[in-house]
């Protein structure tokens, strides 16, 4: 895998010319997660076979490189080998599979490099994403704000927008793409806006809007959410301290008077 990925970044800087080229159909391909996805690339005066080309995956956003499974590239017989045209399926397919596929053959010490096939997996419309929602309160007492922060995931990040709405005023915040490793590798959106401590105690709903091709979601925080929360947590913590400490201390005053 790591003399692959070492040959993609030398032919990306490479400024040699090589004859031969390696050209990808279709350009792009839109589906709805579960269906299939085809590719294929045409070797044009490259002396390579299918059998030993690779497919590769660039990620959308985190820039990721992933080698496709054999299981998806289907097995040459004997009639075929000579065949210049070489696919790559992609089944049952899901939000993670999206992201720009490249064909790659090799022509003994020479590279060839496809012009990629942008693949976009759209989250069936009975498949609702994770959308997470909370508040922090600022320490800084000169700078008393509140910031809100919105977290999707289980759709492609890089056609993901998220706002809000500050009881009725529209706030865009800020968005940030974070890469997750895992049993699925993939890409969660995170939005933030900040707002006046004073607005989020009297100002009602915070609503944050995620959209998503033509759907549409949200979720709500309002200020007695994180008041009916937090602070019988903090309660709790304060008492275990206490008695902590009050434990230590009698502790230590029957082993001063035993000694």
């Amino acid at each position: 895998m790591y003399d692959l990925l070492l040959l993609v970044l030398l032919y990306l800087i490479s400024p040699e010319a090589i004859p031969g080229t390696v050209y990808q159909f279709p350009p792009s391909v839109k589906v709805r997660s579960g269906e299939r996805v085809t590719m294929h690339c045409q070797l044009n005066e490259v002396q390579s076979f299918c059998h030993t080309v690779a497919w590769v995956r660039v990620h959308p956003v985190s820039g990721v490189i992933d080698i496709l499974q054999d299981s998806n590239i289907p097995h040459q017989t004997k009639d075929q080998e000579e065949t210049k045209v070489c696919q790559a399926s992609i089944y049952n397919t899901t939000v993670q599979d999206s992201g720009t596929y490249y064909c790659i053959a090799t022509d003994r010490e020479h590279m060839h490099l496809g012009n990629g096939t942008a693949v976009t997996v759209q989250a069936d419309s009975t498949v609702m994403p994770s959308i997470g929602i909370m508040a922090f309160a600022s320490s800084n007492n000169h700078n008393s704000t509140v910031t809100l922060q919105c977290t999707v995931g289980g759709f492609a990040s890089s056609r993901v927008y998220v706002h809000w709405l500050i009881g009725s005023r529209k706030e865009n915040g800020q968005t940030l793409f974070v890469w997750e490793e895992g049993e699925e590798n993939s890409v969660k959106t995170h939005n933030y806006v900040s707002v006046s401590a004073e607005e989020w105690r009297t100002g009602g709903a915070c609503t944050c809007i995620v959209k998503f091709g033509g759907w549409m979601f949200n979720k709500t925080l309002h200020y007695y959410d994180i008041q009916d929360t937090c602070y019988p947590l903090v309660s709790v913590t304060r008492t275990f301290a206490l008695v902590t400490a009050l434990l230590f201390l009698t502790t230590s005053l029957i082993l001063s008077g035993r000694f």
